[in-house]
């Protein structure tokens, strides 16, 4: 399901040519006693450790201040109401930065290196997925986007449909069937600018599927409006009847969505679990795990919080390997230090491969640390 294809990636996946320095901020751009934002300290301690482990390389450390100032002008700038956190990244060939918004506070934090380092970012996307929320009855709607614990509003319409006609006693005629046929054709033509705006929404950014609310024969009607790549994509139908101006509809939605993400954690688990005690079509830890990616044969990833490991890749023919090598076992080439759970992550990203995060907290555990879910249903590995 949370197969990621986020804006920006492929820049920030990219390594810069040579050896340039690459700045990775994560900010909580909350505020204490409403003005003073809590990123300033911590970030201030975090730049002072930065310049200590570069104090024998002043080049460096002029480049480190051009980008981190760069990085402080971003979270400075604009109006962040409601934006609880920041990613910020920048790069040596870079004049600007790319800010990344969360409603989610980051740990404060400044990460030197060579690439980007996305661990944080990517986890909070795949931990709390984007849904399309729709609240519609036959002439009023208002599309959400909501995520695990929030929901925001996008946009509204209304259309005016004549009230359904009761004729109290009368002969049904032909002026009452002039009306009637009035207002369905009415309706029909909201249902389509409805359509019309979810689709204008759908796909940027990615979103992973759609919760439907409002009565059932109202969301039936509309259900059959969507064009089919849509109505495949509803995950939830809630009841709820259009009522004044629904002011905890927002609460509703984010809880939903937090309901539809417990559910799929617990479904792949499951589907690992059945896996393992078959013996086939599964593979846990992270050599494992990469190796399988390499042969193109991961359906499914699945990782838990990422426990800080290091991975070395080769310069040359980019293999990645979880023990130190100084030179590739393969091509000879040079391998240098990397991110593990980071580089594992973006070859999933770069194979298309679902990927599923399961948090610390939620009481649920991935055996190994991490696993893949395969292609094919005989034993992998002997």
């Amino acid at each position: 399901m949370n197969i990621l294809r986020i804006h920006g990636l492929p820049v920030l996946l990219d390594r810069p040519q040579g050896k340039g320095m690459v700045v990775s901020c994560y900010a909580d751009t909350s505020v204490v006693e409403g003005f003073e934002p809590r990123w300033g300290p911590p970030l201030q301690q975090e730049a002072r450790e930065v310049r200590k482990r570069l104090a024998d390389d002043p080049e460096s450390i002029q480049e480190f201040e051009r980008q981190l100032k760069l990085i402080r002008e971003s979270l400075k700038s604009g109006d962040h109401g409601g934006v609880r956190g920041m990613a910020v990244f920048c790069r040596s060939d870079w004049d600007r930065v790319i800010a990344i918004e969360s409603d989610v506070a980051y740990p404060n934090r400044l990460v030197v290196d060579e690439e980007a380092y996305l661990v944080p970012f990517l986890i909070e996307e795949l931990e709390r997925p984007r849904y399309l929320a729709i609240l519609t009855d036959s002439h009023r709607g208002r599309i959400y986007e909501a995520r695990s614990g929030s929901a925001r509003l996008l946009d509204e319409l209304e259309e005016d449909v004549p009230r359904k006609n009761r004729s109290a006693g009368e002969r049904w005629g032909k002026q009452q069937a002039t009306i009637a046929r009035h207002r369905e054709e009415c309706i029909l033509h909201y249902f389509k600018d409805l359509v019309h705006r979810v689709e204008e929404v759908w796909d940027e950014p990615t979103h992973q599927g759609i919760i439907l609310l409002g009565e059932h024969e109202i969301l039936e009607n509309f259900r059959a409006e969507l064009p089919e790549r849509l109505a495949h994509k509803i995950v939830a139908e809630i009841p709820h009847a259009w009522a004044g101006e629904q002011p905890a509809i927002e609460d509703q939605v984010g809880q939903v969505a937090s309901e539809i993400v417990l559910v799929e954690r617990k479904k792949i688990l499951a589907d690992l679990d059945r896996r393992l005690q078959k013996g086939g079509a599964v593979t846990t830890g992270p050599q494992e795990v990469i190796q399988a990616l390499a042969n193109g044969q991961v359906q499914a990833l699945v990782f838990g919080p990422d426990l800080g490991e290091a991975g070395w890749r080769c310069d040359q023919c980019r293999s990645l390997f979880t023990t130190e090598e100084r030179a590739c076992p393969y091509c000879k080439s040079t391998c240098e230090r990397v991110d593990l759970w980071q580089e594992i992550l973006a070859r999933a990203l770069n194979h298309q491969v679902e990927v599923h995060y399961i948090p610390a907290d939620s009481g649920l555990r991935v055996p190994g640390e991490i696993a893949a879910l395969l292609l094919r249903e005989e034993p992998q590995w002997t």
